[in-house]
């Protein structure tokens, strides 16, 4: 690529290359083919790009057809003079605001080679340091190169805005590369770090399987740098689009300087250890009358030093924060739910693209315990960081998954129980809690609905069910996660 070839911007300049790319507002992908094709030819292009199977990504239409330069797999950034990386990104609206559609993926880590110690001067650094990042709407239903271009930043690791930002991408890459260089690479997750990611490559990331060159006995899937989803909702809705959202920050540039954001958040959480709830209640002046589930989850905030839900550093990371009481016997009094599946889209899912599978390779959590003492008040006993162990979720997490889905497809048997003081119980033989190590199935709905052999049972509606393959319907079901496999997590707090 060059400037003696007359291109329409200085491919020499980032102002300039960010200047010619805020020509695309409003536009959307036909129009930038409608300008250089037409009629079968630009019929064939449209069918190119729209191909979801085919090689031709948004981006390398925007590199052929606008920047006008040949797409390339260079290590350098695309517009190379300037240090600038192309990046076409979706975003999608949802009811509760603008978000981006997925992460960014960056770079691939290597694994045949040495992978660089220092961030300064690496392969990522030069592909990281300056983003030119196109936003379209991703529109459910709605052909890709009909998606609207309507946002576009220059997003620079080494600004003011994202100095906080640069701190605690710096500590992940030491994360991914400590645990790369100690042969461990196999068991890299999303969950291990907060903005910079190292997420799988590949339809099918289990055939993705290659040697690592730190450890030759064990392989381990190709993953790449990516900037976490959560982490580029965060660029939309404040860098793009400033102001659009208010997060309250945990912490100043100058507290996250020498890295270890994990130790300074257990470090304030902690200072607090031993009193019981009711105390730091009055210290933070929550009110206990409104009696909210959320109560102690205000107390963790509090804690941290914010006065909302909307911690930036953890918004960015997907932290997502679990306060557990611990009974005086050593019972966990709650196993902990998630979103109720579909089970017609369940079945028909493969378990590496499943929710139950992204939320918990992409999910960390901060966990926060309180301990019932001799009075029978709870008492903040400590707290840790903690993200399933891929192995235990691509190993026992998939076989538990799949005998749920196979039951399913196989069919629900079930038994119908009048009890002697009148009420009626329905009972299934899909797998119990017992029959489980990490997650099992159980209702997500306060009242019991089934059409068995088009008869009813149960006290709910027709909005307490969901259809099963064989046009039976039973009530709602969610995932859990057990609540003794939580108690093994916890128990060196």
């Amino acid at each position: 690529m060059s400037s003696e070839r007359n291109l329409p911007y200085d491919d020499t300049n980032p102002k300039d290359i960010f200047r010619y790319a805020k020509e695309l507002l409003g536009q959307n992908f036909v129009d930038i083919l409608s300008s250089i094709f037409v009629d079968d030819e630009l019929k064939a292009k449209i069918d190119y790009y729209n191909n979801p199977k085919g090689k031709g990504t948004l981006g390398n239409l925007l590199e052929e057809h606008y920047f006008l330069y040949k797409p390339n797999s260079s290590s350098e950034p695309d517009f190379d003079k300037a240090g600038v990386e192309l990046k076409a990104t979706p975003y999608e609206s949802t009811s509760k605001g603008t978000k981006a559609g997925e992460r960014l993926v960056i770079t691939m880590i290597p694994n045949t080679e040495p992978i660089e110690a220092e961030f300064k001067g690496s392969h990522l650094e030069k592909k990281i340091n300056k983003i030119l990042m196109i936003w379209y709407h991703r529109i459910k239903n709605q052909v890709r190169t009909e998606h609207s271009i309507d946002f576009v930043n220059l997003y620079d690791i080494y600004s003011e805005i994202c100095a906080k930002d640069l701190e605690i991408i710096l500590d992940d890459y030491r994360i991914i590369v400590d645990k790369i260089i100690s042969g461990n690479a196999h068991k890299l997750s999303e969950g291990d770090t907060k903005y910079l990611g190292a997420c799988t490559k590949g339809i099918n990331a289990a055939k993705s399987l290659k040697p690592q060159y730190y450890n030759k006995y064990i392989p381990a899937k190709r993953r790449a740098f990516s900037l976490k989803q959560s982490y580029m909702t965060y660029i939309l809705n404040n860098y793009v689009q400033p102001g659009l959202m208010s997060y309250d920050a945990i912490f100043s540039k100058e507290d996250l300087k020498n890295g270890d954001f994990d130790k300074k958040v257990l470090d304030r959480i902690n200072s607090y250890s031993g009193k019981n709830v009711y105390e730091l209640y009055k210290l933070f002046g929550i009110s206990t009358a409104s009696k909210s589930k959320q109560i102690n989850k205000t107390l963790v905030n509090r804690m941290l030093g914010v006065n909302t839900d909307n911690a930036e550093e953890f918004k960015k990371a997907n932290i997502v924060i679990k306060t557990i009481r611990v009974q005086k016997n050593e019972n966990i009094k709650e196993s902990m739910s998630f979103p109720k599946i579909k089970i017609n889209e369940f079945i028909n899912q493969e378990f590496e693209n499943s929710y139950e599978y992204d939320f918990f390779e992409t999910t960390r959590f901060l966990f926060v315990v309180f301990r019932e003492n001799e009075n029978g008040k709870y008492v903040l006993s400590g707290s840790k960081f903690w993200n399933m162990p891929i192995d235990e979720l691509e190993e026992v997490g998939k076989l538990e998954w799949n005998n749920y889905k196979n039951k399913f497809i196989e069919g629900v048997n079930f038994k119908i129980k009048n009890l002697s003081c009148g009420k009626q119980v329905i009972e299934n033989d899909l797998p119990k809690k017992t029959d489980t190590k990490i997650f099992h199935l159980r209702p997500h709905s306060s009242k019991s609905a089934y059409l068995i052999n088009n008869k009813r049972y149960g006290n709910g509606s027709e909005a307490d069910m969901d259809l099963l393959p064989n046009g039976d319907k039973m009530t709602h079901q969610c995932f859990w996660l057990n609540n003794n496999y939580i108690s093994k997590i916890i128990k060196d707090i």
